[in-house]
């Protein structure tokens, strides 16, 4: 009499293969929505870290809040890069990673003069070194609860972003598909529109450049 043998035959590896594959692109959707709402409660997290950061500076500076570094070769732009990097200057904050979001691609700068060295766009290329649009020079008195100053770039999250706003709170807007979440109210794109306002600036040729 033969002996049964457990061996697998040819057909029923591929059978276990397909049934694992199957399996797996069924998990891939929901590991993948699981790992982006973590990118996106840290994201919120290194925002309040920010806000904490700003209020002392204010504090200690009369109530202004960051302009940009008009030294080291820097040609002090208030706004965005140079204003938040003047965090890491000023030793407000001890590292440039907690302007990185991780559901980007941007690139941690190796300090603050590296960070405020590389030009922002308003959607975020993979060269830059900031996750986030900071409209900068503001004082105490122009901010408040409804204001939003410092917020994702608008790519970030594709559906979604994380604001600061002028209390500290940090809110995720969220409007759904089909609606871009940075046009929702004319605070979260940080524009000043007085033409005469030393601030001011013209982004009527691209308006998607800065905010």
């Amino acid at each position: 009499m033969k002996k049964n043998r457990s061996v697998f035959t040819l057909i029923e590896l591929l059978v276990v293969i397909g049934i694992i594959a199957i399996l797996a692109a069924m998990l891939m959707p929901a590991l993948s929505k699981a790992r982006e709402k973590a990118n996106q409660a840290d994201c919120v997290s290194q925002l309040k870290q920010i806000g904490t950061s700003m209020l002392m500076y204010s504090n200690d500076q009369r109530g202004r809040y960051p302009d940009g570094i008009d030294d080291d070769g820097i040609d002090g732009d208030p706004h965005n890069s140079e204003g938040l990097a003047k965090l890491v200057r000023e030793d407000y904050l001890q590292t440039t990673r907690v302007f990185i979001c991780r559901s980007t691609k941007h690139q941690t700068a190796s300090d603050f003069t590296d960070m405020a060295s590389v030009d922002d766009t308003a959607d975020g290329g993979a060269t830059e070194k900031c996750s986030y649009l900071y409209y900068g020079a503001l004082t105490a008195t122009d901010l408040s609860a409804e204001h939003g100053f410092v917020r994702d770039k608008n790519k970030n999250h594709k559906t979604l972003g994380n604001v600061l706003f002028g209390d500290g709170h940090v809110e995720t807007i969220a409007p759904g598909k089909g609606t871009d979440w940075y046009t929702i109210d004319s605070s979260f794109k940080m524009k000043i529109t007085d033409t005469n306002d030393d601030n001011y600036i013209d982004t009527t040729a691209n308006p998607n450049d800065l905010w």
